[in-house]
This record gives structure tokens, sequence and C-alpha cells, in this order.
């Protein structure tokens, strides 16, 4: 093998690494929208992705994939991953601020029809619904934890992820009332347009 033979062949190895890499950089750089929130991301900015039915799905913040984990068919099958309404009040008090048909789960926060409903109990007085038999187990082994839980629980303004105030990424004061958010990504879509995120409500 001549000495141009070799140096062609090892410019051709680079150019093709070279290209490799660059492929690689670019399906990393490929924008991704969040699962939860509908947040639009670089797939290397991601916070974390899980393999579902055999598609992957990428995540903002570590309480959009607990949400995703907690009922992924919830958010496969939204037409508008900033549509899904959650909420975290319990109690009439809920039931009359939502309208006599439309009640939150206290256990997940999802807004749902009474008509929807999968499962009832009734606790002190107050009867309250479930998205599903697996929420109402979790309520009647310890009420108290969720009907209190409004001290200590939020959800996100615009994605909707139930989680601990205490471990809110921030919150903003919005017509009086406090909202809170579960990412960086959240807080600004929320800042763009509030709106769109408290008129859904």
């Amino acid at each position: 093998m001549t000495r141009l033979t070799k140096t062609i062949l090892i410019l051709s190895v680079v150019v093709f690494l070279f290209s490799l890499s660059t492929y690689a950089q670019q399906t990393d750089d490929e924008m991704v929208k969040c699962a939860v929130s509908g947040e639009k991301m670089k797939k290397s900015d991601a916070k974390g992705s899980l393999e579902y039915k055999g598609e992957t799905y990428y995540f903002c913040c570590d309480n959009c994939i607990e949400s995703f984990k907690e009922d992924p068919e919830k958010y496969i099958n939204q037409e508008n991953p900033d549509g899904h309404e959650h909420a975290h009040q319990h109690g009439e008090e809920q039931m009359h601020e939502h309208g006599e048909d439309t009640v939150v789960d206290p256990v997940c926060g999802m807004k749902i029809k009474k008509s929807e409903a999968k499962a009832t109990y009734e606790y002190n007085g107050n009867t309250y619904y479930f998205c599903m038999e697996g929420c109402k187990e979790k309520f009647v082994k310890e009420p108290a934890k969720y009907v209190n839980a409004d001290e200590n629980k939020v959800a996100c303004a615009v994605s909707g992820s139930t989680f601990n105030k205490s471990d809110a990424f921030g919150s903003m004061e919005y017509n009086g009332k406090t909202y809170y958010f579960c990412c960086a990504g959240c807080k600004a879509k929320f800042e763009k347009d509030p709106d769109k995120y408290t008129k859904k409500k």
C-alpha cells in the first residue's frame, strides 16, 4: 500500500467519524415535547425519558416523569398536552368551584366528571370521587393525608402535576391568587400567557 493510499484511507476514516459525530449531535439536539407539560426542548436537554408501548417519551422535569408513570395513558391520549387540567383541592367547596358535575380526585388531583368516576368514598360527611380504584384504595388507607393535603400539596398551573409546595420551582401571584410551577419551562409559559392557564380551570 502506497503512502498516498494510506493517507486517503486515513482521511476517509476521519471524515466518516466526523460525519457520525455530527449526526449523533444533531440527533441529540432534535426538538422534542414533554409528554406531560407540552414544553418543547432539545432532546439533549430533557430531564429524562421513558419507553412505553414501543414509543419513547421525554420530560422537562422529574415531576412530569412521576405524573406520567402514574397514568401514562392519560397523557398519551390527550389531544393537547397543555390542555390537561389538574387541581389539588378537595371536598364540597372544590365541587362547586368546578361546577356541579366536575370534581377532583383527592389522591392524584385529576379533574373528572362525577358520572365518569371509577369509585367513590364517603368521609366525614363528604363524598370523594376517584379516577380509578387505585386512588380510592390509597385514600381509604390514609384519608386525612389527602383531605388535609392542601396545606402541603399544590398543582403546577401549567402541567397539572402535583408536588409538595416546598418542592415547587417557583410561584407567581396573578389576580390575587398564587400559582405554583414544577419547572422553569412551565413558569416561563405561564408568565407569557397567564390567562391561558387560569381561565381553563
